[in-house]
């Protein structure tokens, strides 16, 4: 978590997204697959976010859509914050084993302003039925602290017009 959340900081402080970071790795070995951070207002792209990011390098990296496949270990995903909507749809689909998270959605939008949108509120247990591990508020206080950073520092909120 302390490699996401330093990648995070990093992508703050240098400008070239927002205030998000994830990774994959491999469950058991640890042996880092791919990182993602937010660039949604660099790609101009919605759905730019870290996880999706992460996600789509690591299906690339193995050049399979599906991180769960037989022919490979097990993969976690590890993220700065609980994913939103769009992000929880893709870990569902994208054969990761695992996930672990740092911030709560409750302190994105607090902290930050930006909007989570509408997570289900079985979360947790929805990826658990899909046999998905979920450990969540990780380091919570030091992903509270970098979501800070990006605020402190002039990052831009863009939600969607509505």
């Amino acid at each position: 978590m302390r490699f996401v959340l330093a990648l995070t900081e990093r992508n703050i402080r240098e400008k070239t997204g927002g205030p998000f970071g994830a990774a994959v790795f491999e469950q058991d070995s640890g042996k880092l697959v791919s990182v993602g951070v937010n660039v949604v207002i660099q790609q101009n792209c919605s759905a730019a976010h870290a996880e999706m990011m992460a996600l789509m390098l690591a299906q690339k990296e193995l050049d399979h859509y599906d991180l769960g496949d037989a022919r490979f270990p097990a993969h976690r995903l590890v993220t700065s914050g609980k994913m939103c909507a769009m992000c929880l749809g893709n870990v569902c689909w994208s054969g990761i084993k695992e996930v672990l998270s740092s911030a709560e959605p409750e302190d994105v939008e607090k902290i930050t302003g930006f909007d989570e949108g509408p997570a289900p509120q079985n979360y947790n247990q929805e990826l658990e039925r899909r046999g998905i591990k979920i450990k969540p508020e990780l380091l919570r206080s030091e992903g509270q602290a970098v979501l800070q950073l990006y605020v402190d520092l002039g990052g831009h909120v863009y939600n969607a017009t509505r």
